[in-house]
């Protein structure tokens, strides 16, 4: 049982590793035999060649324009060479020149293996589709196509993470910047406060003024006099009373006075 497990496990290992390697690797045509140049093309390609096998492509479909081998094979050696634009653009061509049917679903194929380079995941996609409506037992498109997917997944899962992040800290720096203005507000009425005068007087503010000019003190409702005042008042009586003794003196004086004549 466990044997049995293990050789799946390696089997969709190697599986997996097989499928990426098709990604990598297009389906190349042979060229027909009496074409000299085309099979010099395909010799370098399988030498690993790409340039000089473009070359060679190129000068055997200037000769054979609606050859649809020489284009499937010159579409083949620019994406070997990275060329990702010219190679779909030889595919692309190649279809409209309605090829049979197995070299039509090999040119999807290979369409989604380029466009999956050029990282159009979506059309990609669509062209594994299409090779499988051709060929519905093509497991190599079954397997890219599933790889593709779940290249998306990832992709929209790692842009929604993404996103969700940014709002996050979007979030938090405006909780920030709203307190710190808040605060900046609160700092600024405090200083506000500070430097605007009172209108409201203070508790002690009339005992204060008469604390500060003790001179001008009068009688309250304790009826005490100051010190000088007293002495002032006590020495007014006293003038007025020496005034009104020498009066009752001089009243006293004339009743004793003789008044009349001698006899």
């Amino acid at each position: 049982m466990i044997f049995f497990f293990k050789f799946q496990f390696f089997r969709l290992f190697n599986k997996y590793l097989l499928a990426i390697w098709i990604v990598f690797c297009p389906v190349i045509a042979s060229a027909l035999g009496v074409d000299g140049t085309a099979m010099e093309g395909v010799e370098l390609y399988q030498k690993q060649k790409y340039n000089q096998a473009s070359k060679k492509f190129y000068k055997a479909h200037q000769e054979k324009p609606n050859d649809p081998k020489i284009s499937y094979n010159l579409g083949n050696s620019l994406y070997k060479q990275g060329d990702y634009e010219k190679a779909l653009q030889n595919y692309s061509r190649l279809i409209e020149q309605k090829p049979d049917s197995s070299m039509n679903q090999n040119t999807n194929y290979n369409m989604g293996n380029v466009l999956f380079r050029m990282n159009k995941l979506e059309e990609s996609i669509v062209a594994y589709k299409k090779a499988l409506e051709l060929d519905p037992s093509d497991m190599d498109s079954k397997f890219n196509l599933e790889f593709v997917r779940e290249q998306i997944k990832k992709k929209k899962k790692k842009q929604n993470q993404d996103k969700s992040k940014k709002n996050k800290e979007g979030q938090k720096n405006s909780s920030e910047k709203k307190k710190k203005g808040n605060d900046k507000e609160r700092q600024s009425n405090k200083k506000t406060k500070e430097n605007t005068p009172s209108n409201k007087e203070p508790p002690n503010h009339k005992k204060k003024q008469n604390q500060n000019n003790p001179a001008k003190k009068t009688e309250t409702a304790s009826g005490k006099m100051t010190k000088e005042e007293a002495e002032q008042r006590l020495s007014v009586l006293t003038e007025d009373l020496k005034q009104f003794q020498r009066k009752q003196a001089l009243e006293m004086k004339s009743l004793f006075t003789y008044q009349g004549n001698d006899w």
